[in-house]
């Protein structure tokens, strides 16, 4: 399946409406094998877009599980996309994440799943960061 079949189903599958600027960020997405911010985003599209638009498409995808956010740093936050091969499952990003110190492009590693926490009930746990860092295959040649 291509993607721009994928993402009519992706969209569909979440009850979302299929635009142009929708449409180009899932792609651009699609097209990446490390997690993205809004200003990445925003360099790489095609479509004439304006910022606001961008950020209401990425909080959407959020809140309906096409995406999670992966890391946050200087550049903002950096999202990725979540079980692209199961449209009917949400990721409850439960792995880990990788940052690159030298490219600083972050992966996620969905093999890694991180490990059940135990906690004192006096506390409730809202989200678990497993982050890695080091350097990627691309920059360690």
């Amino acid at each position: 399946m291509g993607n721009k079949k994928i993402i009519e189903h992706l969209l569909q599958t979440h009850g979302l409406r299929r635009t142009t600027i929708r449409t180009e960020i899932l792609d651009i997405f699609m097209n990446h094998i490390f997690a993205l911010s809004a200003n990445d985003i925003i360099k790489r599209m095609k479509v004439s877009n304006d910022r606001v638009t961008v950020y209401r498409a990425l909080s959407s995808f959020e809140k309906h599980g096409i995406l999670h956010k992966a890391s946050e740093d200087s550049q903002g936050v950096k999202y990725a996309l979540c079980n692209i091969n199961n449209f009917n499952e949400t990721d409850d990003n439960q792995h880990a994440h990788f940052i690159c110190d030298k490219c600083h492009k972050t992966y996620c590693l969905k093999e890694i799943i991180i490990p059940e926490v135990q906690i004192s009930r006096e506390f409730s746990i809202d989200s678990v960061n497993y982050t890695l860092r080091g350097i990627c295959k691309n920059c360690k040649v």
